[in-house]
């Protein structure tokens, strides 16, 4: 005949590891650089558009740089440096950055539309 004993906190080493709680690691963000601020990466300035932190507490950060070979990059927070910045600059590279984004999702949807007219023409 099988007793099942309730475990206490002595022996929970018994129990199998998938039953056993453990303390969750919660990280909060705080970040060292805000959006639309000028960074400096490799040498050169950047404008940092998008952050998010990462499960074990670093900074991810996207930066866009108009006019350059590769525009954006995603780098950890440790390798930027704050720019000596101009605020009517930052905000300048930032609004570029938006258009860029507005005229490429406008695109995309003249592309939808498109599709989807010569799909319906051919039914």
């Amino acid at each position: 005949m099988t007793i099942y004993a309730p475990t206490t906190f002595a022996d929970r080493t018994l129990l199998p590891r998938s039953l056993i709680k453990r303390p969750r690691r919660t990280y909060t963000a705080t970040y060292t650089f805000n959006i639309s601020q000028l960074v400096m990466f490799a040498g050169t300035t950047w404008t940092v558009v998008h952050r998010s932190p990462t499960t074990n507490g670093h900074q991810i950060y996207s930066l866009f740089r108009p006019d350059d070979i590769r525009p954006f990059r995603v780098v950890l927070g440790r390798a930027l440096a704050a720019a000596p910045s101009d605020p009517a600059e930052a905000d300048r590279l930032y609004k570029v950055y938006l258009a860029g984004l507005r005229k490429q999702r406008r695109e995309d949807r003249i592309r939808s539309l498109l599709v989807r007219q010569r799909g319906s023409a051919g039914a």
